[in-house]
Order: structure tokens, then C-alpha cells, then sequence
């Protein structure tokens, strides 16, 4: 067995890292830039040197520890806080669903029923938390703040596939998702400027509908109608006194998640949204976990909507349709079920728009799936009429549907979803908390191969403690890729960089795992020694984001999930592979003195590695060696002798 990199261009290599520290540049600025250009050292001080691991085994990455605390038993709500609010904006408004609602987003009366309580507000010491005690960054008032965006690994183990998303501090956070690429999106991929602006609207987003000191119908309840997260009730800077009844909002970004949370003292309500992408499973999907805490003196009855206001579907690459002839894209769109329900839409084009001569019918689909975290058989309905949530608002700024209707009379109306684009909305109804009581609805967003395949993800994602374990899986994944430069220190921040910075350029460059150890002699030697042994680098990628749009990144959503990477990133992230992987030898150093071209140049991109199998025989040796009948060795024959293949594709069979 072979394998072969297939190489980029030869010349224009552009830097995509030329960003002086202390002059700005912009990419155009580096277009004509030569890779001989290696007087220039910037790109250097964005790195404190390439470091790269060898993964603790697959046995290692498939265990689970007993000694990580679960999500339950992190305090992220903070403390019991206080609801009378020293400010309210009153005004009133009408709605079918609640009668005397506050009008929506508005600060009204206190959950509070006693006299003389205080607000709770932010010490000094909370103010100046940078870290929580998962060590998370915090980062208080989040939306208020100058606008920033990042995002979260992509990495799913070894045995998982992974989902790309980028997050914003506005709105929800989450700006964009999907797989693949910026082409197979499920909430369409933006630059920077305009995620800034677009998140809290097409993003994410939570409507409660409710009232407090019982049902809404009762003499003496007060009904609101709020957004947490929203906006319109977001503090602003340097008003400190004239937004103290405004809600405090905070996100916590972890090394594979980010939380945000919003404490409403005036309506007695906390909301804590979580994401993460879903590790080691058979299937990809982004994972949201959202919990609403009674934090009033008094019960809380209310109906939700939450979710996602846009999701695109299936449908080929359509990012550029998206941009330049989204109206028309539309025309594909349709919203499809698995049964006769609300609870399992199909998200996907009936064809894919290409301006080609064959037709080809998509048959994959997007899915969201929503459950209540705990309940058996808690499977919810999905509202995806985007006009039966908002209305007549295409701006999606105000929800007027839910200020005409109850949320479940929406949930009964009929719903259409055929030339439009449509939303995601699990909708939760009549729930009723005491004090400091909660819930918590989590969503699967994810792609299947088709509608017939959800009842089964629906099945296994729903199953208790099925979420909670991926969450405390995904914090282990992280903690197992960077243990090869754990450091103790007297600066646990200093401590923290160190791994931070190991995992940020080990995903430029890519993890080495050694493939082929077939027998105890593999396993004691190098792959210099034994050349059955390949080394492979997982996770690797070109390292586009929000701000770097220029970038076409490509994360494979297979097992080994591996990309093509910028060659200058994938050289200098790989130099110091063999002081964490002895084993590797010096692979790296011939596979970069062999991209060296005839005219001194090296490749603009370094590709994912292909292998293939010389002898069409063996293949077939092989194959008939791991399948259990005589049918599935030949499939796999085929593959294995008809070309080349990369591991995580063996998997999808």
C-alpha cells in the first residue's frame, strides 16, 4: 500500500497569516506574495511553534472517565438572585395566546412579590472573573461588548463526525454551521461584518409565552411575552443606571463549547443555551442544550418556542446560490416528515439546482430533533412555517405571530414549507415550574442519508443521559488531544495558553496516528523501520473563518476526518511532530523535501492523503478477511482495489 498527496499550484502563493502585529494589511494585500519570501517573520510571531501530538491510541480516545463533572453539577447559573427592578419600561399590549401581556421585549413588573428586595447585581470580584471553574473564559455582558467572533474545534474524535460552526458575541452566538464546507451550510455562512448584524435575527433564537402565579386565565397572574437574548433588551455600554433592569447576559467559552446565559430578575426567568458538536458517533450533528430555571418567588407557567429561525437545506453546494439567487434557490426548497407528526422534518431540496444536463434527486436532508432532557418518549414538535412565528416581520426582528396567536395554537395551525426558506423551532407547551425549578430541551441539528433513517437517530439521541454523556465527552476529547504538553505552573493561565495554542495549530497541521500495526513487530517499530506502517494525520484543515472568509476550509464528516491544508501552515504545524510521535520517524521531512517542484516552488495547498492498494489481489485477501459473507467482500474488494480511498471512507460502507 501507497500513498500519494496530490499537490496545488505552483506559483501566486499568497500568505494567509501576513497580518503584522503592529502595521494592518489586508489579504489583497498579499496576493502577489512568493512562498521564497522567507525574510518575512510575522507570520512567526503568530505562533509560539508548531506542536504537534500523537493521539494516546484509539483505545484512549474511546474511553470514558468517570471523574468528569457533568453539566448538572457545574453551577453556571450563578446564584439565587433578587427580581425587583429599579427601572420599568411599561406599556402594555394584547395577545390571543395571553391576556394583559407585557408588551414584548419590555421590562416589566417583578417576579419578586417582596417588599424591599434588592436587585441582584454583579460584584466587583464577578466583574473581574476572567475564568469559571471549568476554566472556561467569561465574558460578562457579552453583547454589549466590541464585536467578536471564533469557533469551535470540528473535531469529533478519531471514530466521530465532525460539524463546523462559528459564533459571534451577539445574539445566541452561534452565526453559522453545517458540513463539509461553507457550501453545505445549515444556517448559511457569512463573513464577519454581516454575521455581526444577521445572528440574532436568523440565528438562534427563544420565545417564552407565559405567566406567573399561575395559569394566565387566574385573577391576579401577570402574562409576558419575552425573548431572552434578544437585541432590543440588550445593555449598552457606559449606561449603567439606565439599564439596570435590563437583563445580564454571559458567555462562557470552553475549549470544545460555548454557553451563554441570561438572568431576567425582572420576569423571573434564567436561560442557559450550551453548544458543542456531537463526538464519536455515526452521526454529525451540532448540539444544543437549552434550560429554562424558574428564579421567581412564585410558579412559572409558560409555552416555548426554540430554535433555529433559517435552516437551509440539502441540496449540493449551494453557498453561491445562496448569495446571488437565493429567491430562486428557494423554488428547490421543501420540508418533509419521517411520520405523520411535527416531531421529524426533512429539510431538502427535491433536486439540486445545478445548471446540468442530468437531473440529480437529493435524498439526503437536514434534520432537527428536540427532546425534553430527562423525559421518556419527550420527543417535540417542530414549528418550520417561519410566517406562523413571525408574521409579517420578513425583517424576523419581532415574532409577530406569537403576538397574535398562542404558541399552541401555532403548533396546531397547519404549516407549509414548500419554495421558502423555513425555520426550526421546537416548540415546548404548558409547563409549569415552582421556584428554582427547570428545564432543559435539547436539539440535534444534523444531516441524514434519508427521511426513512430518523425515527432511529430520534430513538438513540433521546435516550437519558444520552446528551449529558456526549457533552462530558466532548470536555474529555479535548483534555486527551492536548495532554502531550499539559503544563503545571504557577500561572494557570500560562498553563492554559500552552494548550490552547497546541490544539489551535495541531488542527492547521493535523494529529499523526500511526495506521498498520498489524503484529507485535509493527507495534515496536517506527515507520522507518517497518513499511507496512503509515503514518496519518487527522483533524487537519485550511483554517478558515468568520474574519478569514477568503479561505475555503474542508472538514471531512467521516471517521479520520481529515482536510487539505495551506502548505506553509501544514509545514510549520508538523516540524515538531517527532518529538511527540517518535514513532513517525521521518516521515515528515520526506513528504515535504518531496513536494519540492522542478522550478524550486512549492505547492500552494497540501491535500488530504489518499491511499491505494498496488496489488488487486491482496485487496481482496483483505477484504475478504474483515467481512463476514461473501457479498460485502466483494463490495469491499471493489473498493479497495478499484482506486484510491481514505480511511474514514471505509466506515460509510
Amino acid at each position: 500500500m501507497a500513498s500519494s498527496y496530490q499537490q496545488g499550484g505552483t506559483s501566486g502563493y499568497r500568505d494567509e497569516e501576513l497580518e503584522s502585529l503592529n502595521t494592518s494589511s489586508s489579504p489583497s494585500n498579499n496576493n502577489n506574495n512568493n512562498n521564497n519570501n522567507n525574510n518575512s517573520s510575522s507570520w512567526k510571531r503568530w505562533t509560539m511553534g508548531a506542536a504537534l501530538v500523537a493521539l494516546l491510541g484509539y483505545t484512549a480516545i474511546n474511553s470514558t472517565s468517570n471523574n468528569v463533572p457533568s453539566a448538572d453539577s457545574l453551577d453556571l447559573l450563578g446564584k439565587k438572585h433578587h427580581h425587583k427592578a429599579k427601572k420599568s419600561y411599561s406599556s402594555t399590549a394584547s395577545s390571543k395566546g395571553s391576556k394583559d401581556v407585557d408588551s414584548f421585549n419590555a421590562v416589566g413588573k417583578s417576579a419578586k412579590t417582596g417588599e424591599g428586595v434588592k436587585k441582584h447585581a454583579m460584584t466587583e470580584a464577578e466583574k473581574k472573573e476572567l475564568f469559571d471553574e471549568s476554566s472556561r473564559y467569561i465574558l460578562h455582558d457579552y453583547d454589549s461588548r466590541s464585536p467578536v467572533s471564533n469557533f469551535l474545534p470540528g473535531v469529533a474524535g478519531v471514530f466521530g463526525k465532525p460539524v463546523w460552526s462559528f459564533y459571534v458575541n451577539r445574539g445566541q452566538g452561534i452565526a453559522s454551521f453545517g458540513l463539509t464546507s461553507k457550501e453545505f451550510p445549515m444556517l448559511e455562512f457569512s463573513s464577519a461584518n454581516k454575521a455581526y448584524q444577521q445572528t440574532p435575527y436568523i440565528g438562534f433564537r427563544t420565545f417564552l409565552q407565559g405567566s406567573r402565579g399561575g395559569h394566565g386565565d387566574k385573577k391576579g397572574a401577570s402574562s409576558f411575552l419575552i425573548e431572552p437574548f434578544s437585541p432590543a433588551t440588550a445593555k449598552v455600554a457606559g449606561l449603567d443606571e439606565e439599564d439596570s433592569g435590563k437583563p445580564t447576559r454571559t458567555m462562557y467559552v470552553g475549549t470544545n463549547e460555548m454557553e451563554i446565559v441570561e438572568e431576567d430578575d425582572v420576569h423571573g426567568v434564567s436561560t442557559s443555551v450550551t453548544y458543542f458538536v456531537l463526538p464519536e458517533d455515526t452521526i454529525a450533528s451540532l448540539v444544543r442544550r437549552t434550560t429554562i430555571t424558574n428564579t421567581g418567588d412564585d410558579s412559572l407557567t409558560f409555552s416555548a418556542l426554540d430554535g433555529l429561525a433559517r435552516m437551509e437545506p440539502t441540496g449540493g453546494k449551494i453557498q453561491w446560490s445562496l448569495k446571488n439567487m437565493g429567491r430562486t434557490l428557494e423554488g428547490w426548497m421543501g420540508v418533509y416528515h419521517a411520520d405523520d407528526t411535527l416531531n421529524l422534518p426533512f429539510y431538502r431540496m427535491s433536486t439540486e439546482a445545478g445548471d446540468d444536463a442530468s437531473v440529480k434527486i437529493e435524498k439526503a436532508g437536514h434534520y432537527a430533533i428536540a427532546f425534553v432532557e430527562g423525559k421518556k418518549d419527550g420527543i417535540l414538535p417542530i414549528v418550520y412555517d417561519t410566517e406562523k412565528v413571525f408574521g409579517s416581520s420578513t425583517s424576523l426582528q419581532e415574532p409577530n405571530g406569537i403576538l397574535i396567536s398562542s404558541i399552541e395554537d401555532i403548533v396546531d395551525m397547519p404549516q407549509y414549507g414548500d419554495a421558502k426558506t423555513s425555520s426550526a423551532f421546537a416548540a415546548l407547551r404548558k409547563v409549569k415550574l415552582a421556584p428554582g425549578e427547570s428545564i432543559t430541551v435539547t436539539t440535534f441539528y444534523g444531516e441524514a442519508d434519508a427521511v426513512e433513517k430518523l425515527p432511529e437517530i430520534a430513538k438513540k439521541i433521546s435516550s437519558i443521559g444520552y446528551s449529558k454523556k456526549k457533552l462530558e465527552r466532548a470536555r474529555e476529547l479535548m483534555e486527551e488531544l492536548t495532554s502531550s504538553v499539559e503544563t503545571h505552573t504557577a500561572n494557570k493561565l500560562f498553563d492554559g495558553v500552552i494548550k490552547q495554542n497546541y490544539l489551535d495549530n495541531s488542527l492547521r497541521g493535523g494529529m499523526p496516528v500511526i495506521l498498520g500495526e498489524l503484529d507485535e513487530e509493527a507495534r515496536a517499530s517506527n515507520a522507518d523501520e517497518d513499511e507496512r506502517l503509515k503514518v496519518y494525520h487527522i483533524f487537519s484543515r485550511i483554517h478558515g473563518d468568520l474574519e478569514r472568509d477568503y479561505n475555503d476550509f474542508f472538514i471531512d464528516p467521516t471517521f479520520f476526518s481529515q482536510g487539505p491544508g495551506n502548505y506553509r501552515d501544514v509545514a510549520q504545524n508538523r516540524r515538531s511532530d517527532v518529538i511527540f510521535s517518535p514513532r513517525i520517524g521521518a516521515f515528515v521531512v520526506k513528504q515535504f523535501l518531496s513536494f519540492i517542484q522542478a522550478d524550486g516552488y512549492e505547492p500552494l495547498t497540501v491535500e488530504a492523503v489518499s491511499y491505494w492498494i498496488e496489488d488487486k489481489n491482496q485487496g481482496a485477501r483483505v477484504a475478504g478477511r474483515i467481512t463476514k459473507t461473501p457479498e460485502s467482500a466483494a463490495i469491499l474488494g471493489a473498493i479497495l482495489g478499484g482506486g484510491v480511498f481514505r480511511p474514514g471512507q471505509l466506515f460509510t460502507l
